[in-house]
């Protein structure tokens, strides 16, 4: 039975795909006719479709459990000695199956949309989930006729597989596919929220109240994909670095960055009813800038070892879709932009107006690395000469722009929405004073000091002063409502942007590194420690063989604090090489050490790192996503002082648009 699953799980992405045409289609016209019925189809169709991808994506799990290499995708990605977590996982471990993956989430939370009650804004959410359906029809379409992950390979067929790549073998491809891919969907829903705004010509602060838990989401699942992303390269790669500046990994890095500003101005949208328009530009810049990054991986364009695909013809096809989908919705966004209107009233010292030069610098920010990640595509291009930029530009760049957002996030908890008396001010400036000269006193007495070390470790002892005194002052004011609650939310969300920073700060300074040659008996001092090259050892495990090092680490009095055991791994299913690095880790600090390749006959190529507090960038990622989830737990809905117009059984279009 289980060798017609393929067939089934095809039948059923056409099937999908033939019910989001319908619900891209049904629901809107029946809005524009003012025919309830046709409207109600909305979430009958939302659900059949769901059942469909996760009918189809169950297929293709199926296949890979049953090792059924008939399947080109499976036998390209799998393997009978191949674990079945692996299996599992390999499913969205490349091209084909991470767009399933994708298209069936995008599913999941359109069902959910489709299901909630909607008494007071039925439109709104009708035509949101007709855009989805529309997003859901492209991506349908693309794997279908470009990345069909059913497609066989009859009638001569492999009775092994090539098994998947030894790199994806590790517990982040468990983790981190599906938290961008998650995050990325709820950027796709804010943008669907957009349009959907803009189609009705009206974007109210109830609709913005519908859409800030999404754009927290989506900011949270990328903040999660970027930082298991960055500790996936850190542990995997051998080179013992946390972030390369590389195009690919900027390619969900940049959405983050705009994903932040729409958190932020999402939230002066809902509360005081401003910045929609830039609300709603950001929505749609942050999804396109998902694609853009999606075509970046999956295209070729760029040589990457995080890259999933090198195919011009899927290349253009998500090129076609980035095309048509923010093409039209820009061009929608021009066009209905008049109808939005807003009360943008900034006070020159206001909370607003500090969240909104925050927006500002982190949209800049974006485009920055953008351009420093593309650009160099564009010239070898346009002139068939090639230009590298690294992280030098980036730093200079991006650094300056993110001590200056600091300084602004540590300082607007402090001050209300209304506007500010300069008086007022005096507290926040002595404390910045304060924290001045704590950073002053810390520099003079600490060694291989410079200017990039300094503003680190202001911006990170300025955030955590402003966001403790912030705190205080709301338990002192002894106010127990949900904004308090949502408040507290924001408070751990910086403060794990804080430690992010001081981590990021403390490592780039002071971090040590030697790449050796050492052999059986051969000692190195690196940062206070002896690393003494004991033996190496021959490893077996199920699916690779390995050259071990066993390396004693003692400290200057000689006393053995640890060990590390680096491989050279070598896969039995294809013969591939990898190294496995290995890490001794404490609190504060890792000692890392990777394993390269044989010079001689008792010598090794060996890399010694000292990296402090490495650790405490991905501990500050995790404290900024349970910063967002409780933020999204402790919001209640409320009903807005000014309540919209339920459907009627019919309408006129203009009784719809007004």
């Amino acid at each position: 039975m289980y060798k017609m699953i393929p067939e089934i799980g095809h039948l059923l992405i056409i099937i999908a795909t033939s019910l989001s045409l319908l619900l891209a289609t049904i629901p809107l016209f029946g809005l524009y006719k003012g025919n309830r019925y046709l409207i109600s189809y909305y979430r009958p169709l939302s659900n059949m479709m769901l059942l469909a991808f996760m009918a189809a994506v169950t297929c293709l799990t199926l296949s890979f459990i049953c090792n059924d290499f008939s399947v080109a995708y499976v036998a390209n990605h799998s393997n009978t000695q191949l674990a079945t977590f692996y299996k599992i996982a390999a499913v969205w471990g490349s091209h084909e199956g991470s767009m399933l993956f994708w298209v069936s989430a995008i599913a999941f939370w359109t069902a959910l949309i489709a299901n909630r009650k909607t008494e007071n804004n039925e439109a709104f959410f009708v035509r949101t989930v007709s855009v989805l359906a529309l997003v859901i029809l492209g991506f349908s379409l693309f794997i279908i006729f470009t990345s069909n992950p059913f497609v066989r390979l009859l009638p001569n067929f492999p009775i092994e597989g090539r098994d998947l790549n030894p790199i994806l073998q590790n517990i982040g491809l468990i983790i981190h596919p599906p938290l961008l891919f998650l995050g990325y969907v709820g950027l796709t829903v804010c943008f669907a929220s957009s349009v959907s705004a803009l189609l009705g010509k009206q974007f109210t602060q109830q609709q913005a109240q519908y859409m800030r838990p999404w754009a927290i989401m989506a900011w949270v699942f990328l903040t999660g994909g970027n930082a298991f992303g960055s500790w996936w390269a850190y542990n995997e790669l051998g080179w013992g670095g946390w972030w390369f500046w590389d195009p690919v990994e900027n390619a969900s890095f940049i959405p983050w960055l705009v994903a932040t500003a729409l958190v932020h101005s999402v939230t002066m949208t809902q509360r005081l009813g401003q910045c929609k328009k830039f609300t709603l530009f950001l929505a749609i810049l942050a999804f396109s800038l998902s694609l853009l990054g999606t075509f970046i991986v999956r295209s070729g364009v760029v040589q990457s070892v995080h890259a999933f695909a090198a195919d011009p013809t899927r290349g253009m096809s998500i090129l076609f879709l980035l095309v048509v989908l923010s093409g039209g919705a820009l061009a929608l966004f021009a066009s209905r932009i008049s109808y939005i209107t807003a009360e943008d009233r900034f006070s020159p010292f206001s909370k607003n107006t500090l969240i909104l030069l925050g927006n500002l610098l982190l949209v800049v920010a974006g485009l920055s690395v953008l351009l420093g990640s593309y650009y160099p595509i564009i010239y070898n291009v346009i002139t068939n000469n090639t230009i590298s930029v690294g992280a030098p530009y980036f730093n200079s760049i991006f650094v300056p722009i993110i001590f200056i957002l600091s300084f602004l996030m540590g300082l607007a908890p402090l001050i209300s929405w209304q506007q500010e008396k300069l008086s007022s001010l005096k507290r926040p400036l002595l404390l910045l004073f304060v924290c001045v000269a704590l950073v002053i006193l810390i520099s003079v007495n600490t060694e291989r000091t410079n200017a990039w070390f300094f503003f680190g470790l202001l911006a990170t002892i300025w955030i955590i002063a402003c966001t403790c005194l912030a705190m205080y002052q709301l338990l002192k004011s002894k106010t127990k409502t949900t904004q308090s609650y949502r408040f507290f939310g924001m408070c751990l969300a910086h403060f794990g942007i804080a430690i992010a920073i001081l981590a990021g700060t403390v490592v780039s300074h002071f971090e040590q590194e030697e790449v050796l040659s050492m052999g059986p008996g051969q000692g190195r001092e690196l940062a206070g420690y002896i690393f003494v090259f004991e033996q190496t050892q021959q490893i077996t495990a199920t699916s690779f063989d390995a050259l071990q090092a066993n390396i004693r680490i003692m400290d200057l009095d000689e006393k053995t604090v640890g060990y590390v055991y680096p491989q050279r791994q070598t896969f039995k299913t294809n013969g591939m090489q990898t190294t496995a690095a290995s890490v001794y880790s404490t609190a504060f600090q890792d000692l890392y050490v990777s394993m390269g390749t044989k010079l001689n006959e008792t010598e090794y190529l060996i890399r010694i790192s000292y990296k402090p507090m490495v650790s405490w960038l991905w501990i500050g990622a995790i404290l900024m996503m349970f910063g967002g989830f409780f933020i999204v737990l402790t919001s209640r809905y409320h009903q807005p002082t000014t309540q919209l117009k339920t459907l009627p059984s019919t309408y006129t279009l203009q009784e719809l648009i007004s």
